[in-house]
């Protein structure tokens, strides 16, 4: 009897340490996510925005010091003059935390080049991300310069990518929750439309 109980326990604690194992190697991955993406439409936006305007956004930490990004947007109904990922969870508005075009708020040095020049209402436009580029939210908790905390909000879903037009919706026309691009441990995913 005593020889079943301990073999009993032995498979017990076998069975917990596997789980522990397991979970602990989720929970790594997703804090160790390198690539994220948005899909970018006029529905996320805060208020959403009934638009033609569709986007894309993918982004790669290179480096603990640099990310490389794509934003892609087409058939906005007015042209872009801004784009930023802000801090913030879906259907909430965020401070800008890294400029991807535009004319950069003061105080310098941030260094992304403009959006498309004229009436572009249709782009792809290609960068990196560093320190000197991160410009808060200091109210939201992230100083200027702290890469580091943007790379924390961006591995736990807290950002959005978000592209404001001159004419038609200069507070943002189309926008989109940036997730990471691993499948399974990203509760951020894609979700239904609203009506």
């Amino acid at each position: 009897m005593k020889r079943i109980s301990v073999l009993g326990l032995v498979l017990a604690l076998g069975v917990l340490a596997l789980a522990a194992v397991a979970f602990a190697g989720r929970g790594h991955d997703k804090g160790g996510a390198k690539s994220f993406s948005a899909k970018l439409n006029g529905w996320e936006e805060d208020p959403s925005q009934v638009t033609t305007g569709k986007g894309s956004f993918t982004a790669h930490i290179d480096s603990p010091t640099q990310i490389s990004f794509t934003l892609k947007y087409r058939n906005l109904e007015g042209p872009a003059f801004m784009a930023h990922i802000h801090i913030g969870s879906r259907h909430e508005s965020g401070g800008i935390s890294a400029w991807l075009c535009g004319p950069p708020a003061p105080p310098p040095p941030v260094t992304q080049p403009p959006c498309p020049p004229g009436q572009t209402t249709e782009a792809v436009v290609n960068g990196t991300i560093q320190a000197d580029d991160i410009t808060g939210p200091a109210a939201q908790g992230v100083e200027p310069g702290n890469f580091a905390d943007l790379i924390r909000a961006l591995r736990r879903g807290e950002t959005y990518t978000n592209v404001h037009t001159v004419t038609r919706a200069p507070g943002g026309e189309i926008r989109g929750q940036n997730h990471s691009n691993h499948g399974d441990d990203d509760d951020h995913g894609d979700h239904k439309k609203r009506h």
